[in-house]
């Protein structure tokens, strides 16, 4: 009898141990659902970085580069209404946002024109990542972390998107998804 007892507590040990566990592992579930219900919220208020440090309606700061088509780009060019993006090869995030973000960058008024892309870093991938984004904007590249336009525009995470009127930040944006589609961009 005393063998049967012990089993039988041991068993309801670890009953009691695995409904602790499953709790817990609830408890943290909820908590994970609810942080990606409040995603909408700006990034800097969920306790991330925001996407970029130029406020909005502030000026981008003053740079000057030759994007991959040989043609200089500053902020002298910046006209009308320009989406932009800030990627690197290798980043997950940043793989995960292409697809959306070509989609919004094909529909964009004004075309290519219209539309940078930023692609920083020299590691492995980037010419592939240049190819997707050149079809649908104009690509800048940046070697170095304090580049001209990584200072221009203060980046704070990858990847970040951005719409400009002229050289004045309208918004910017960690999701491409919250990127105003083109009768909605703001001007």
């Amino acid at each position: 009898m005393t063998v049967s007892t012990a089993a039988i507590t041991v068993v309801g040990v670890l009953c009691l141990a695995n409904i602790a566990l499953t709790l817990a592992v609830i408890r943290r579930l909820n908590e994970q659902g609810r942080l990606l219900a409040e995603r909408g919220r700006a990034p800097a208020a969920a306790g991330y970085p925001p996407p970029l440090e130029v406020e909005p309606g502030a000026r981008v700061g003053d740079f000057t580069v030759t994007a991959m088509d040989g043609e200089p780009v500053s902020r002298a060019d910046l006209h009308g209404s320009t989406l932009m993006a800030f990627m690197a090869p290798g980043c997950q995030s940043c793989e995960h946002s292409l697809p959306e973000f070509v989609a919004r960058a094909g529909s964009a008024p004004g075309g290519r024109d219209h539309v940078l892309a930023v692609v920083l870093g020299k590691g492995p991938g980037r010419d592939e990542l240049c190819a997707e984004l050149a079809p649908v904007a104009r690509v800048l590249t940046e070697e170095e972390e304090g580049g001209p336009v990584i200072q221009a525009f203060g980046i704070g995470a990858l990847p970040a998107f951005a719409v400009l009127a002229g050289d004045v930040m309208v918004a910017s944006y960690a999701l491409p998804e919250r990127i105003p589609v083109p009768d909605d961009t703001p001007v």
